[in-house]
């Protein structure tokens, strides 16, 4: 006989030997962390292989276990292992899909909490099915748990081969073991369950008390006993019923527990009672499933139940319809029963008002399961609420009662919560910001090697839609549509806004923040950030970049305002033209700005308003969500690599290689949980460079510093100049805080840079000698020559040319 054992094969003589070293091998696996995206991947995997169908020791398997329909038995266990199924069911069970990790539970303390692994999970399966083993072990994984599955001694074959090949991915193999060993082997089942941190069980009372006696005290145990089912039926829905009923009473000779065992009518007329049970008699005869022949003890006790019916019928009335060649049978009874039934299409039918449910159900309500109802929809309410409060924990159409949703919780509970423990955490050390205690930890070392990818790249939408969709602004080129499921917005948009804002000083009990980021046209901005303030709890003012700057003004100073969050250029156009307001308001205190640099001379100005934080808070972009975060310790410009969702590399400007230390190469991101919209070496169009040395924040994530867009570095007059150094003379050198925009353009064989800028009076004469006098060297060679001519041009603020969806400034103006 065949044991799994860490992964590997070994026999009975093995076994003993093996159990004696079981306790420290436990202690050395308990060292190591099970990690779910592992699990995931591994089951992905094995779903593939089960649905190839082409696994020759696979089908051996199943056909020892004497598994029927095992096409169709693997079609349905593929899908539930699918990453997707479970997935859902992660985040159904316990709220997240990442269980395991340490997470702040309220943006306004320092509190964490997780899950965590019991430790042991032993696993005391039932034979009478060749999937709990399976199922019950995925769980148990998925909660990061050491499994220890005990199997029928008869049975197990298929177990043996999906926990085999579960064993050949990541170090899954030491979190497994399945022993067949006979439920007499007392001895064996005592030492492996004095392992346990926890056990849980499927049987009958007697074997979960047989189990309770061999488990130390203390030792929390799951049982999973057997349920009885029904269905109720009211007279008006007969007709709809009977098809259905037929169906979840045959599809499996009613061994589910979910399968129906009696038929309760809401009614007390008799006659209600023989119509159905000659209805469904009438179309049991017409079934084309086939039947499963019953063992001679089975046999037998369809006979007693059947010849005890007989007899009662003489005191209490009924009736007995029985199949000619007793494939089927009714046992109708005239007063209100609820009784097991022996099985194999033998099903009990009796009156049962609605009035009576409770009553007549509730001395059994801890082996209640499902009701399948049929009714109308007035009554659906009311007997849905009848029916819970008598013991029932499903309900559902009559003819799926053995169907199951992703999610949908068993015999009234969630399994994995009962395989966890929840943990918590407080800390007196500073943790602003830090949603996750994994920043505190070095990320995982990623490689990828597929060929750099631009927008041309950038996956389609679904035609199935997607959850959001989002459209890139288009500052660079055309935009690109960019779907998000549920998951990728939560991780990529959510969560990383939510920590940027905290880090940079967002207090979400003190601070009401007016968002005047662009909204509509798919943009993601005000949009994104509603659903960020409403997770946060966090009083916000949706006001958007609207033109009328006098309105957004008045919604701000009406809403009680503290701080703004928004492109720098929109923002320092709301303050020239409603300074008087703002200075006399005097509320708002933080600015909270991305999308754009902010110059020095730029926060000057606005620290005159009494401002006390001027920061940008994050790095991102609609086509591959959040990129970077920043802290109280990043320069201006330097932003944490947000690690658990995004892999960067920096390669050099002119070839696909990792550039070297301190050089200025390309942002090339890989968004590796992507559902939607996955990219992978994703070139965004921006330029920086590795900030090397820890941050005192003590986050682990790389550092980067962002050096402005491929676009901002400009070749004229054989030379390179860069925006943002030109930006930063003008206002080191001549205090400028305005905006500054840059067009380009042919001045006959020469070329022309135009400098448009706003509230200053200088010549071009004078700016020209300005720049030449910075000692920025690409001015030096070009200027005096005559290959670049500088022009001063001094707009309005409605001059000025802006990017219609995102509303930030159009920094350079290419018009050669």
């Amino acid at each position: 006989m065949k044991h799994i054992w860490r992964g590997s094969l070994i026999d009975d003589g093995e076994l003993l030997d093996n159990l004696r070293r079981l306790p420290d091998e436990i202690n050395d696996t308990l060292q190591e962390s099970l990690k779910t995206e592992d699990v995931l991947d591994a089951c992905e995997k094995l779903s593939a292989v089960m649905l190839e169908y082409k696994d020759e020791k696979m089908k051996a398997a199943l056909a020892e276990d004497e598994c029927e329909n095992p096409k169709e038995f693997l079609a349905e266990l593929a899908d539930n292992i699918s990453r997707k199924s479970l997935t859902t069911k992660l985040c159904a069970e316990l709220g997240t899909d990442r269980p395991f990790e340490i997470k702040r539970i309220n943006y306004r303390t320092q509190n964490f909490e997780a899950w965590s692994p019991m430790g042991v999970l032993v696993h005391i399966t039932a034979g009478n099915s060749i999937v709990v083993a399976p199922m019950a072990a995925v769980e148990g994984l998925l909660t990061g748990n050491i499994n220890i599955i005990k199997v029928a001694s008869n049975t197990g074959s298929f177990a043996a081969w999906f926990f085999s090949e579960l064993s050949k991915y990541s170090n899954i193999s030491k979190f497994i073991y399945m022993l067949r060993v006979s439920s007499k082997r007392k001895d064996v089942i005592s030492e492996i369950i004095a392992n346990a941190d926890c056990v849980s069980v499927w049987g009958g009372e007697d074997a979960v008390s047989a189990i309770r006696e061999m488990t130390p005290k203390g030792i929390p145990i799951v049982t999973w006993g057997h349920k009885i089912s029904f269905a109720y039926v009211t007279p008006d829905s007969m007709d709809s019923a009977i098809s259905g009923l037929v169906h979840s009473v045959c599809r499996n000779e009613q061994q589910s527990c979910s399968s129906p065992q009696c038929v309760l009518i809401d009614t007390d007329n008799t006659a209600d009672v023989d119509k159905f049970a000659k209805m469904f008699s009438e179309a049991l005869n017409s079934c084309g499933i086939p039947q499963k022949t019953p063992d001679l003890a089975q046999c037998a006790e369809i006979t007693t139940v059947t010849e005890l019916h007989k007899s009662d019928i003489y005191f209490n009335g009924g009736d007995i319809i029985e199949a000619d060649d007793h494939t089927y049978r009714l046992l109708i009874c005239y007063t209100p029963k609820f009784m097991p039934s022996p099985l194999f299409r033998t099903v009990w039918i009796s009156p049962m008002p609605h009035n009576e449910v409770i009553k007549r159900l509730r001395g059994m309500r801890q082996y209640l399961q499902t009701a399948g109802l049929a009714c109308n929809i007035n009554d659906l309410a009311m007997l849905t609420d009848l029916l819970y409060r008598a013991g029932v924990t499903r309900v559902t159409p009559v003819g799926s009662m053995s169907v199951s949703y992703t999610g949908e919780p068993h015999d009234g509970v969630f399994a994995m919560p009962r395989f966890l423990k929840r943990v918590s955490m407080r800390t007196e050390l500073p943790l602003t910001g830090i949603l996750n205690l994994s920043e505190l930890r070095e990320p995982e070392e990623m490689h990828f090697n597929g060929k750099i990818q631009g927008k041309a790249d950038y996956p389609p939408v679904p035609e199935n839609g997607t959850r959001v969709l989002m459209k890139s602004g288009g500052t660079t080129g055309e935009p690109v549509y960019c779907s998000y499921t549920q998951n990728d917005f939560d991780k990529y948009i959510i969560e990383p806004s939510i920590e940027a804002l905290l880090s940079r000083g967002l207090d979400p009990e003190k601070d009401v923040l007016a968002d005047v980021l662009k909204c509509g046209n798919l943009y993601g901005g005000l949009n994104c950030f509603i659903s960020v303030f409403d997770k946060m709890n966090a009083p916000h003012l949706s006001i958007s970049g609207l033109d009328n700057f006098g309105m957004v003004a008045d919604f701000m100073i009406k809403g009680k305002a503290t701080a703004i969050l928004g492109a720098p250029s929109y923002i320092l156009r709301l303050f020239e033209e409603n300074a008087d307001k703002f200075k006399k308001y005097g509320r708002i205190k933080k600015i909270f700005f991305a999308g754009e640099h902010m110059s020095d001379g730029q926060k000057e100005y606005l620290k005159s308003f009494g401002l006390e934080t001027l920061v940008p808070v994050l790095y991102g972009a609609n086509e591959t969500g959040s990129m970077g975060i920043s802290c109280d310790y990043c320069p201006s410009g330097v932003y944490h690599v947000c690690s658990d969702i995004q892999h960067l590399e920096i390669l050099k400007m002119d070839e696909d290689k990792p550039v070297d230390e301190g050089e200025v190469g390309r942002l090339i991101f890989t968004g590796f949980k992507r559902e939607n919209g996955h990219t992978e070496r994703y070139e965004i169009g921006d330029t920086g460079r590795w900030v090397e040395g820890p941050c005192q924040c003590g986050r682990k994530q790389p550092r980067f510093e962002l050096l402005g867009r491929y676009g901002d570095v400009i070749r004229m007059g054989g030379t390179f100049f860069n925006y943002q150094k030109i930006g930063k003379i003008l206002s080191d050198d001549l205090k400028y805080s305005g905006r500054l925009q840059l067009i380009l353009e042919r001045a006959g064989l020469n070329e022309k840079m135009i400098f448009c800028m706003e509230n200053i009076s200088i010549s071009s004469e004078e700016l020209t000698k300005v720049l030449l006098n910075s000692g920025y060297d690409s001015f030096m060679k070009t200027v005096p020559t005559g290959l670049v001519e500088i022009e001063a041009r001094i707009l309005s603020p409605d001059e000025f040319i802006i990017n219609n969806v995102s509303i930030k400034l159009k920094s350079i103006i290419d018009r050669r």
